[in-house]
């Protein structure tokens, strides 16, 4: 008969009540946190192997010899499983957390269960050795051994599982995984220990023991460092689903991590190795990296061709604790349909939206840029100013939609009669302004003219029509006539008037506005 052992049962109990309040800490305040169920069910088995464990070297009453050494096995079969699913969820490998893995996790503990009730008629858990007056099981059935690899097989693959998101993880959520990690090592040191023979306890498994640190490492990382209370955020959510293109580069800016999104822009046909070389990934871009082979840190709009693509760039080093460079951090939002949207308001910003052409905010902003590079290419540079004889009688007497249609036929005309370099512009109500590059004044009259008995021509007159529309032109040149903008356009003007006030539809020039 073994004898009690007061001290050992009252270490074991306290470690048992220091688990249980681990799991309702975990039950109360994580719940709702991924992860929570099994760790909970974790914390709670391990004090269920702590408590009866202690209840047997307590000797306290039970039915039946070494009942409470048997019923430790409750907390035993299910600690190993608990271990994993906490460990898959935690790591965010919810995938495999499915309804197969869960129903297998569960049925073996089960089946271990049943086949140690109904030893007494296989001997397959304790192999026909008597347990009684013992205070571990050392000489079992193949069973007991399975069982034992197989819990072990479990924990093995959860430190795996830990360690592989500790490689990825930073502040506090690596802490959080460094204590989990350690606490997973005390059965292995154990069981170390154990097969040593240098068991501090005699005739007594030490094994509760060093899954009790386990689940006093998970009650300090809860309590330390709000394990289940900070989590880390997704990877998935955070990076996999994003729109914007990511791509993680070393110090040697070879390639380290990437999202879809990045697949997608960079038009990969297969996703790239870990390893690949910044020119490898971005080998369609040479620009790409033009713009950051030779900077840490950048924040640019960059436009890429084959296809045409707008990216919004940023790229960001980044640092260890010392300050020395780890890679870098390239993000990029493709910012094609904004550039195009913006675009597109600005044509119609710069566009009179009855005939199409340029008005005179956009005059504004490029007359002086065309002088300055008349100026520098030394050519002449010459402006017609148009006007529609009679415009207002026509709208009186014709109305409105006639006068549009006037309108926008001699816009059509002029477009159809002008250079690729020419710029029309619709200056007024029936106004307009032809900027014309490399042309003398000389030249520009015998295009004006052109476009006067087009014009004449194409609105001759009709018997149903008491009126009918002409243009006058005036037309000035830089720099012979005028030194500024300004001027250039109060000269093509004041050339302009002269044109109506001889008798309209006709083109008269500044330099024989006189003769």
């Amino acid at each position: 008969m073994i004898p009690p052992n007061i001290s050992f049962s009252a270490a074991l109990l306290v470690a048992g009540l220091v688990c249980f309040m681990g799991g309702l800490i975990i039950s109360q305040t994580r719940h709702s946190a991924l992860g929570a169920v099994p760790l909970t069910i974790l914390m709670f088995s391990f004090s269920w192997w702590d408590i009866t464990y202690g209840l047997f070297w307590a000797k306290a009453p039970a039915p039946y010899p070494n009942f409470w050494l048997y019923v430790t096995y409750l907390g035993v079969v299910v600690i190993p499983p608990a271990a994993l699913v906490f460990a898959m969820q935690f790591s965010e490998l919810t995938e495999w957390v499915k309804a197969p893995l869960l129903i297998g996790l569960s049925v073996v503990p089960l089946f271990v269960l049943i086949l140690m009730a109904t030893d007494a008629y296989h001997n397959l858990f304790f192999g026909g050795h008597t347990t009684e007056n013992i205070g571990i099981i050392s000489n079992a059935g193949p069973v007991f051994w399975a069982n034992t690899i197989y819990s072990y097989i479990l924990i093995l693959i959860s430190m795996i599982v830990f360690i592989r998101r500790f490689r990825q993880a930073t502040g506090i959520y690596r802490k959080q995984l460094g204590v989990i990690i350690i606490g997973l090592g005390f059965p292995w040191i154990n069981s170390i220990i154990f097969l040593s023979g240098f068991s501090p306890f005699p005739n007594a498994d030490n094994t509760p023991f060093s899954f009790t640190l386990t689940g006093l490492a998970f009650t300090y990382a809860l309590l330390r460092y709000r394990l289940l209370d900070v989590l880390p955020v997704a990877r998935s959510a955070l990076i996999e689903n994003m729109n914007d293109g990511v791509v993680v580069l070393d110090a040697q800016n070879r390639l380290v991590d990437f999202n879809p999104a990045a697949i997608r822009t960079l038009k990969l046909a297969q996703p790239p190795e870990v390893g690949y070389s910044a020119e490898e990934i971005f080998s369609n871009w040479p620009k790409l990296i033009e713009a950051f082979a030779k900077v840490d840190d950048l924040r640019a709009e960059i436009f890429l061709d084959l296809p045409a693509a707008y990216l919004d760039l940023s790229l960001t080093p980044l640092y260890d604790e010392r300050k020395n460079l780890l890679g870098r951090l390239i993000v990029w939002r493709d910012i094609t349909p904004l550039k195009a949207a913006q675009a597109e308001l600005r044509e119609q910003a710069i566009r009179d939206p009855l005939t199409g052409l340029y008005n005179r905010r956009y005059l504004d902003e490029t007359l002086e840029r065309e002088l300055a590079r008349a100026l520098r290419q030394h050519y002449p540079l010459s402006a017609v100013m148009i006007d529609i004889d009679r415009f207002k009688q026509v709208n009186d007497t014709l109305g409105h939609a006639e006068g549009d249609l006037i309108l926008r036929s001699f816009a059509k005309l002029l477009i159809r009669h002008t250079r690729t370099e020419d710029t029309i512009y619709r200056y007024g109500g029936e106004e307009f302004l032809v900027l014309l590059p490399n042309s003398s004044c000389e030249d520009a009259l015998k295009v004006a003219e052109k476009w006067r008995s087009a014009f004449q021509e194409a609105h001759a007159a009709d018997p149903a029509k008491p009126i009918h529309a002409t243009v006058s032109c005036g037309v000035a040149e830089f720099p012979a006539d005028a030194k500024t903008g300004a001027e250039l356009l109060a000269l093509a003007d004041k050339a302009l008037y002269r044109a109506k006030e001889t008798g309209r539809n006709r083109v008269v020039t500044w330099n024989n506005i006189y003769e």
